[in-house]
């Protein structure tokens, strides 16, 4: 099969959906293709096309190659734009892994938020990546390699090229007469999909010469399983975690067989923003956390994520190895506040709900629980300790120290987000200031 234009860019309208595209352009042979492809094209249902090339400044000649791209881009009407970035943690992840890091997420900050990442992975990509987990002791998410469309950290990403063959697009560059980078690092044995991709796969293709094809198509069926998986996984949730889904019942979750808990934590981890365990780990937390007493309080850390229970919930968490000093903050109206922690109180005006304007006139202070802290509740007859209401309302321990709260001189007169002071609360009918959480997102810096 020959590298058709018309009909790849009629799969890719059908992926792209009349949103904007950005192309990851290297200036490597695959992506000058996907870029002069759709130059060529100009079909009408793409618009909007740029081009957007990532300098890593890993080689001398970095510089030169982002010269090289926007002078093509401009030949071909593309506008373009090049980013800098900073490598870091090599010697934690790999050079490889720390370039890819950097990357994307120079990717995640310049597209807009209705803009898809084209990328030019192609067939030959996609086995070597299948084969690279198959070394991994990878599961069925990792086998199915790379998709047609997948989204990470909320960038959208399309590679249209998945079924054509390295082959297929150098005949194309050849018959265009593309002039394209070639960067020497592909060559480094040390790099293992450089190995795979010179040492062994010559002899494989000799043997198989449509191995790429074939493990190609192996991936495709991993997708389907990995798709099924993941509609057990959400049908499992509705039982387990019907709230929340990093809150999970452990009295529901262990009426599951094995194989399908294992599943739906990963499916809840997955869908919370949560780096996945290794099967060891994840074993763990079937193994030590699920049938611990209820009045243990068991923890499994790894990175970027952990576990932990509280009397009958597995608790789904970013891992924090150290304690934050979250201090005192004096608030001013209604502004946003962004919080030590990285978390973000906004308010939002709404009937009945929150405390009374006058409250936010000040003077109002937020601090976070040092001990003693006592509060009448709207509605309630009588003040209670802060200790009390927390074990009535199941807040586990490890967050209760996290949990803003605000004051009127030395007066709690709010819990943030679990209950208002009497007096200080809008009443049925009255328009009230509800304060609100959410997770501030920081931009990352370039050179």
């Amino acid at each position: 099969m020959s590298l058709n234009p018309q009909q790849c860019i009629v799969d890719l309208i059908k992926l792209v959906a009349g949103r904007p595209v950005c192309v990851a352009y290297s200036g490597g042979v695959d992506s000058h293709v996907l870029l002069h492809l759709l130059a060529k094209t100009h079909h009408p249902q793409l618009p909007a096309i740029r081009a957007l090339h990532i300098d890593h400044g890993l080689h001398p000649e970095s510089a030169g190659w982002a010269e090289h791209c926007r002078q093509i881009a401009e030949e071909l009407r593309i506008e373009f734009e090049s980013i800098r970035v900073n490598v870091e943690q090599v010697e934690e992840s790999g050079l490889e892994a720390a370039a890819r890091q950097a990357r994307y997420h120079a990717f995640r900050y310049d597209l807009t938020a209705d803009e898809v990442l084209l990328t030019a992975q192609h067939q030959d990509d996609q086995a070597e990546t299948l084969m690279l987990q198959l070394l991994r002791g990878a599961g069925p998410t990792g086998l199915s390699a790379m998709w047609p469309e997948t989204n990470i950290d909320g960038l959208t990403i399309v590679r249209p090229f998945l079924n054509f063959s390295k082959q297929e697009l150098l005949e194309y560059a050849e018959l265009h007469h593309l002039q394209w980078i070639d960067d020497p690092s592909n060559t480094d044995l040390s790099i293992n999909r450089n190995y795979l991709r010179h040492a062994i796969w010559p002899h494989l293709t000799e043997r198989w010469p449509a191995v790429s094809r074939t493990l190609s198509r192996s991936a495709e069926h991993c997708r389907e399983t990995v798709e099924l998986m993941h509609e057990l996984g959400s049908l499992d949730a509705r039982h387990v975690c019907p709230e929340q889904l990093d809150r999970l019942s452990i009295t529901a979750l262990s009426q599951l067989p094995r194989p399908r808990q294992r599943n739906l934590l990963r499916y809840a981890l997955e869908q919370s923003g949560l780096s996945l365990p290794s099967a060891a780990i994840l074993q763990r937390i079937i193994d030590e956390v699920i049938p611990a007493a209820e009045d243990r309080n068991p923890e499994v850390h790894w990175p970027g994520a952990m576990v932990r229970r509280y009397r009958d919930v597995i608790f789904l968490e970013p891992d924090r190895t150290e304690a934050l000093d979250l201090g005192e903050i004096e608030l001013r109206g209604s502004d946003e506040v962004n919080l030590p922690d990285g978390r973000l109180l906004k308010w939002r005006l709404e009937s009945g709900k929150g405390l009374k304007q006058h409250v936010l006139n000040g003077p109002l202070l937020l601090k976070f629980r040092e001990g003693g802290e006592r509060i009448r509740l709207q509605g309630h007859a009588q003040h209670k300790s802060l200790k009390q209401l927390f074990q009535e309302w199941d807040v586990p321990p490890w967050q209760r120290q996290q949990i803003p709260l605000l004051f009127v001189d030395h007066e709690l007169v709010a819990v943030v987000g679990y209950g208002y002071a009497e007096h200080y609360a809008a009443d049925i009918g009255e328009k009230g200031w509800l304060p609100l959480l959410e997770q501030a997102s920081a931009k990352p810096v370039f050179d």
